[in-house]
């Protein structure tokens, strides 16, 4: 007797679901894809008890025949595949053939469906029982209701989440399709309350107007491509628009939300010189690839797919990226205006700030330079003897932008610290690419990074402000944040209490936005909007709601937004400064997301580089 056995067809149906359906989302993206592949202008979801009640997707799209009806719950029966020759130009969403009796194995089906002439079909499928069909009303579209959900299969059942993260996937899997397809008109209810309602018009930034709200619209800019087998066109946001995940770098290939690795690095890239490390802007960007260019069967899901032209399309997109964002690069740029030497500041009584210094070891060099349009090299001998001579007549305070105070040394000396820092006595020698502070010591040599040590300073400072002063204010003026259906979702008792202990009360204002009725006294500066833009987008998103872990991200949000950036030159003085501030710390050696302030070079890994160790 033979070992091997041909699978029962309900078995087979059983292992095939496995593939296709991981939770309710997944039966809405299948249904809801067969929609839009039957032409549909008009799809309407709505999910019930975190879709294991009910899952209804409803359209006026072509419909079937009942001969069609019944062998769409046949395994590999599809009306989009006619030969291999199909399968090399994969023009729809759907086409296995697979999801509609994937479902019906682990679940209850009612559809009732209707091409608009003769008579409409109603079928009734349950696991393991013939299928019941009757006739129905003659609408023209395609009604699917899936009842209990993995019912059969218990420990599926089992390790589905809670409702609100089975409903918080099922809204950005119907986000995602509408965001797909503007051209159709998608409505989205969970127990019977409407969430968000697209209007077809076939206009993207009116749908992401829908999905993400009107700040995010006006804050977005156009971005338009074209290459050689490609097109792009859609919308990136302005980089004060920006998060603490990729989530919102959407990508869609053909109308078909995918995931691109190398087109988000490509995006990424594109903005690392206007966001902070960390922080990911919002795009919304449409690729229509020629067909044969495209492999989509390479993953279950179909969220990943594989391109032969995936290069030159990352490359264009980094480019085009860095070209719309350097155009507007004047709505949201400081202007550099030059400005007197320091020390016609200091006895004008006038504040100092980083961006307003003028080198002195260069300037009076660069002024011959202007004048004979010729290079010279600068004479640093004598140019650090006129600043120690300035210094001797002068005695001020250094003030940067962000609150760094230090007095003046007379002399340029090494920094001493404290007995009870860890720091050892280190000389700032200057920076390296205006970003790291290059430091002298007697056992070696020092890098800090400007910018995270000045968070880390910020970081401690604002700490110890939330935990010493716990008021809170009303804002002067009326703050409303934006948020997407999934986002408002989520607000409940539980998310509003989390933001209450960390001194944010909000209340509801309208179906798509919150408005803030009271903030901490620590976030009341005209810059705090978006770090509590950023709190109140974090607490939500966290459905377990760690409130020390939300506390922690506010206050490294807020002291990463005050600190000063890389590119920012510093005077010797503020570079003391800096230093000093940082041994005072209490974890001086990390910034608050955990990278390194301070790097050490030994003198034996000096001379190791210079091969003087004989190794």
């Amino acid at each position: 007797m033979g070992k091997i056995k041909v699978m029962s067809a309900d078995l087979a149906n059983m292992i095939a679901a496995g593939e296709v359906i991981e939770r309710p989302s997944s039966v809405i993206k299948e249904l809801a894809e067969n929609s839009i592949d039957a032409d549909s202008k008009h799809i309407d979801i709505a999910v019930y008890n975190g879709g294991k009640e009910m899952i209804s997707v409803k359209d006026d799209g072509s419909g079937m025949e009942r001969d069609d009806a019944l062998l769409a719950f046949e395994r590999h029966a599809s009306s989009k595949l006619r030969s291999v020759y199909d399968l090399m130009r994969i023009t729809t969403l759907g086409f296995r053939g697979e999801a509609v009796p994937s479902i019906a194995s682990v679940s209850r089906v009612h559809m009732v469906t209707s091409s608009g002439q003769g008579v409409g079909t109603e079928i009734n499928a349950e696991p393991g029982k013939p299928l019941s069909v009757s006739d129905a009303a003659l609408r023209k579209g395609t009604s699917f209701e899936v009842k209990e959900l993995f019912y059969n299969t218990p420990a599926r059942l089992k390790y589905l989440k809670s409702d609100r993260t089975e409903n918080a996937s099922s809204i950005e899997t119907a986000e995602h399709l509408a965001l797909g397809f503007p051209s159709i008109s998608f409505s989205f209810s969970l127990d019977g309350k409407s969430i968000f309602k697209t209007t077809g018009r076939d206009n993207l930034l009116e749908t992401i107007a829908s999905i993400f709200g009107n700040e995010i619209a006006k804050s977005s800019l156009e971005f338009k491509l074209e290459g050689d087998g490609f097109e792009a066109e859609g919308f990136i946001c302005h980089p004060s628009i920006n998060y603490s995940t990729r989530y919102n770098i959407l990508t869609f290939l053909n109308n078909r939300f995918v995931y691109i690795p190398k087109v988000q690095k490509a995006i990424i890239d594109g903005y690392k010189d206007y966001l902070p490390p960390n922080r990911y802007p919002l795009t919304v960007i449409h690729f229509t690839v020629d067909y044969s260019l495209v492999d989509v069967n390479v993953h279950p899901a179909k969220k990943e797919v594989r391109l032969s032209c995936e290069d030159q399309l990352a490359l264009s997109v980094h480019d085009k990226v860095q070209e719309v964002l350097t155009r507007t690069r004047s709505t949201f740029a400081q202007p550099s205006i030059p400005s007197p030497r320091p020390t016609e500041l200091v006895a004008e009584n006038k504040t100092l700030e980083p961006k307003d210094f003028t080198n002195p070891l260069f300037q009076e060099d660069e002024e011959k330079s202007e004048q004979t349009n010729k290079p010279v090299e600068p004479n640093m001998e004598s140019l650090f003897s006129a600043g120690e001579k300035e210094a001797e007549n002068k005695s001020f305070s250094v003030e940067d932008s962000h609150g760094f105070i230090e007095d003046r040394f007379q002399e340029r000396k090494p920094v001493f610290f404290e007995e009870k820092t860890s720091f050892p006595t280190i000389y700032p020698v200057g920076q390296v690419l205006q970003t790291y502070i290059v430091c002298d010591s007697a056992d070696g040599l020092y890098m800090i990074d400007q910018h995270a040590a000045a968070e880390r300073i910020n970081f401690e400072k604002c700490e110890d402000n939330f935990k010493t002063k716990h008021d809170r204010i009303v804002p002067l003026f009326p703050i409303v944040i934006e948020l997407t259906p999934s986002l408002m979702n989520n607000c409940d008792e539980a998310h509003a209490k989390a933001l209450e202990d960390l001194g944010i009360i909000v209340v509801p204002f309208g179906k798509s936005a919150l408005k803030v009725e009271e903030i901490p006294e620590f976030l009341s500066q005209k810059d705090d909007d978006s770090v509590l833009r950023d709190i109140i987008n974090q607490v939500l998103a966290d459905a377990k709601v760690d409130t020390a872990v939300i506390e922690h991200l506010a206050i490294a949000t807020k002291a990463c937004k005050m600190s000063i950036k890389a590119n920012n030159i510093l005077t010797h003085d503020e570079q003391v400064a800096l230093i000093k501030q940082l041994s005072l710390c209490r974890n001086p050696l990390n910034c608050p997301h955990g990278r390194p302030t301070v790097i050490k070079l030994s003198k034996y890994d000096i001379e190791k580089l210079f091969k003087r160790t004989g190794f």
